[in-house]
């Protein structure tokens, strides 16, 4: 009796946030996939077309080659994000002289909009007056001074390197904790057999916050599949279509191109992306620190 009551008063505390799941999670997810199959243009009747917006999808060059671009960003967000932020974390694993100011300056750009950073960096990239450019032109790297956001060559690489320095902070904070709960015990008795930094950080570190590195991986690759906001506020997938990537797609075609039906299907696949490449993550790093 003890145990069918205890398990009622769980329902019950789970039950709200089971209904604002469903409310703001399964059931727009199941619109979007029921308008997918649909040709719609927002006013008039949907129109069944069963899967012939996903069959558009694999011929689409443009939604390709912001797969492509994605797919890119998500690795550079992985090595670079994630990887930054764990040789951070491993650094200031033990308080040093200043160790609080760094860990606040590292993660104070997190708690700053997207939007906000975006401008920043749009101003930082300007050809003229930016501070990026000043700099390369300030220590006799002239040549390499560019119109960062317009040069269809560099403005997809200057973009992405927008959310990695914004986000790199959150992977820091999160590897930080993981790094401080491994047992002490474990460094010294490395120490004890000889082992140097690199050998400290390879067969303890690392192994020691494995499950923790995994999500921080996780977490680098469906924010890159998700990305929307830089890019709007950036470059709005310009210059032509450099930095179009099928989130920016997405709403190019549902709100300019009124292709409702279509649109969804682009958001559905951006899902399906993420949630696959999550699986293939855990496929491929389960057991392998």
């Amino acid at each position: 009796m003890g145990s069918l009551r205890f398990q009622w008063q769980v329902t019950l505390f789970i039950l709200p946030a089971l209904l604002l799941y469903g409310v703001f999670f399964l059931v727009p997810f199941g619109r979007t996939l029921y308008f997918s199959l649909h040709q719609w243009n927002g006013f008039s009747d949907a129109k069944f077309v069963g899967l012939a917006n996903y069959v558009r999808l694999l011929s689409d060059e443009l939604y390709l080659a912001g797969v492509g671009r994605i797919l890119i960003w998500a690795a550079l967000a992985v090595l670079l994000k994630v990887g930054f932020a764990l040789i951070l974390a491993n650094i200031l694993r033990q308080p040093i002289p200043g160790y609080r100011f760094f860990t606040t300056a590292f993660f104070i750009p997190v708690v700053i909009s997207s939007a906000a950073i975006s401008l920043l960096f749009t101003l930082l990239y300007d050809n003229e007056a930016g501070l990026v450019n000043v700099v390369l032109r300030a220590v006799g790297l002239g040549a390499l001074a560019t119109t960062w956001l317009a040069n269809s060559d560099t403005a997809l690489y200057a973009l992405i390197a927008v959310p990695i320095w914004h986000t790199i902070g959150y992977f820091f904070i999160i590897l930080l904790a993981a790094i401080q709960n491994v047992p002490r015990d474990y460094y010294e008795v490395a120490r004890i057999e000889g082992a140097d930094s690199w050998q400290v950080f390879r067969f303890v570190t690392v192994p020691s916050v494995w499950p923790t590195l995994q999500v921080c991986i996780i977490l680098a690759i469906t924010s890159a599949f998700k990305s929307f906001d830089y890019v709007f506020v950036m470059t709005r997938g310009g210059p032509g279509t450099a930095t179009q990537v099928p989130a920016t797609y997405m709403y190019d075609t549902i709100f300019v191109g009124l292709e409702f039906g279509y649109g969804t299907a682009i958001a559905t696949s951006i899902f399906l992306l993420g949630l696959s490449a999550t699986l293939m993550v855990r496929w491929l790093t389960v057991g392998r620190a």
